[in-house]
């Protein structure tokens, strides 16, 4: 019995620290799978089930940067956490900040990628604030700061990416504006091509 016991331990812990196949490779990704989690994400949000959106980044963590399970949960609590954090302040917004360096610092470490956390975790703060802040919410120049911060994390020219992220911000946009009704099917369609976009930019190096 405890040599069975024993056992189970054994390859839970095999399948907890085994990272997915596949090269080590931020810029190797499923576009259209990245669009359906991130689809997921949002509908969870608006249905207020945290546990769910939890699993979700999660599992793209796991999926995409093929993390082992156990680097996803790290990388996955401090992105969360970030997150909540910034969704429950007004000001003082670089609190965040010290989450969103560490976990983009794994990124960068499990990769062997040659970014600078810091900067990325500031430009990914920057269109964060520019959603809330009247003046600056429009999808054109959230949809610039979410390309400058993809040309950072992925280490490519500006003007590859920048379609991708004002796609990003375009199916943003169109979310809040229907909040839990939104046409999830557009939105959808939205964050595909964004995706899509910026997979194909990374490729023509």
């Amino acid at each position: 019995m405890v040599a069975g016991a024993s056992a189970a331990l054994l390859v839970a812990a095999f399948v907890i620290l085994r990272a997915p196949r596949g090269p080590r490779s931020l810029r190797v990704f499923e576009p259209d799978r990245m669009a359906q989690l991130e689809l997921q994400m949002w509908q969870a949000y608006y249905r207020k089930e945290k546990l769910n959106l939890f699993a979700l980044v999660v599992t793209m963590l796991h999926e995409q940067n093929r993390y082992s399970w156990a680097r996803a949960l790290q990388a996955g609590t401090h992105l969360a956490r970030a997150a909540a954090t910034f969704g429950d302040a007004r000001s003082g917004y670089d609190r965040v900040l010290p989450d969103l360096v560490t976990a983009y610092r794994i990124a960068r470490d499990w990769t062997g990628a040659g970014f600078d956390p810091a900067q990325v975790a500031r430009a990914e703060l920057a269109w964060w604030v520019a959603r809330r802040t009247r003046g600056e919410e429009a999808p054109g120049n959230v949809g610039r700061l979410i390309a400058v911060e993809y040309a950072l994390f992925y280490e490519a020219p500006l003007e590859r990416v920048t379609e991708a992220g004002l796609l990003r911000a375009e199916a943003g946009a169109l979310r809040d504006a229907g909040g839990a009704q939104a046409d999830w099917a557009r939105v959808g369609q939205l964050l595909k091509s964004s995706y899509r976009s910026l997979h194909a930019a990374l490729q023509t190096e």
